[in-house]
């Protein structure tokens, strides 16, 4: 599947957080992205509770109940840019499903649950960067 966008659906303390992270290589948000395809699906992102509490989890509709406060197109953003247009596969990199590796052909962009480096969180961190698990 050819990656064509890539949406971040935010509460109002994210939309306030991810100002001026366009060219970061990493940032973290509450809620959730969605990966939105040529042929038109869509992957929806976030932590999740399967198949361990606070893990990377990822399915064709919304996580989250309520509405998102705020969408962001995050396409463009440097975490994303040499994705769009690849084709994507989606692989943990770990049992507990912490890290998602987002992998094209020649780049990569990783999905974890963590908060400032501590796993097993709510929070959803995106990098550039494989992130490392401390044991």
């Amino acid at each position: 599947m050819k990656l064509k966008r890539v949406i971040y659906e935010l509460f109002e303390m994210d939309f306030g957080n991810l100002k001026g992270k366009s060219d970061s290589d990493s940032h973290e948000i509450d809620c959730e992205i969605y990966l939105e395809f040529e042929t038109g699906e869509k992957f929806y992102f976030s932590w999740s509770s399967k198949p361990v509490q606070y893990c990377i989890g990822f399915k064709s509709e919304r996580f989250n109940v309520n509405d998102p406060a705020h969408l962001i197109e995050a396409t463009h953003w440097k975490v994303w840019r040499e994705l769009i247009e690849e084709e994507i596969s989606f692989v943990f990199i770990d049992e507990s499903h912490q890290i998602l590796e987002l992998k094209a052909q020649s780049s990569s962009t990783y999905l974890s649950s963590q908060e400032h480096g501590i796993y097993f969180t709510d929070v959803l961190h995106i990098s550039k960067a494989l992130p490392v698990m401390s044991t």
